[in-house]
């Protein structure tokens, strides 16, 4: 009897990591612009080369590494890290520190959609934030363009509740990229590629 009470609480979880390993897959196929500098290029691969390496890391807010968790901030800091880059620490101040430079492109209030002639600016490589109503930035992601399969827009970082064909996703890895609609809390505020040397 007492077998059976321990296999009835034990079964559910083991069931629940099987179902959450099956739905795990290998980084996409990307299919990036021929003009890709090599730097961005090797930013980004080894970007999907971190997803593959870290499938289960949870969101953690104020973690920027795969044995603690990670935040979204921390996810860039993280992915910056192993391209050489040490940017600031909050997606606030990542904001500040790429604002400064030339290339950033800020993002009107209207641009409510993907098809905005604002997005065709948008490069695989870039820092995209999101900020609240109030205009304090709050989110920060690293775009990674367009899988070769279909062409989706795709970005990786940290979150809790954003999706990857129509799968929901929290923690570390790599979901779609969706231009918040009319209405939402949040619109994206600007991006942009990252200094590499």
């Amino acid at each position: 009897m007492r077998l059976y009470a321990v296999a009835v609480k034990i079964l559910p979880l083991l069931l629940g990591s099987l179902c959450s390993l099956a739905t795990l897959q290998a980084a996409p196929e990307m299919d990036w612009p021929k003009d890709l500098a090599p730097a961005t290029k090797t930013l980004l691969e080894r970007s999907l080369k971190a997803a593959d390496q870290h499938p289960q890391v949870p969101y953690k807010t104020g973690a920027e590494a795969p044995e603690d968790g990670m935040d979204c901030s921390g996810a860039v800091t993280y992915l910056l890290g192993l391209a050489g880059v040490t940017p600031p620490r909050s997606s606030a101040d990542m904001h500040k520190w790429l604002a400064k430079t030339t290339t950033f492109i800020v993002v009107p209030a209207d641009a409510r959609d993907i098809d905005h002639p604002v997005y065709e600016k948008l490069r695989p490589g870039d820092l995209v934030f999101w900020a609240h109503a109030d205009g304090r930035v709050s989110h920060v992601q690293l775009y990674l363009g367009l899988e070769k399969s279909d062409r989706r827009p795709v970005m990786i970082g940290a979150s809790e509740g954003r999706s990857y064909r129509g799968r929901k996703r929290s923690g570390f890895g790599i979901v779609d990229f969706n231009v918040p609609k009319p209405g939402s809390e949040t619109r994206i505020v600007g991006f942009g590629p990252v200094p590499l040397k």
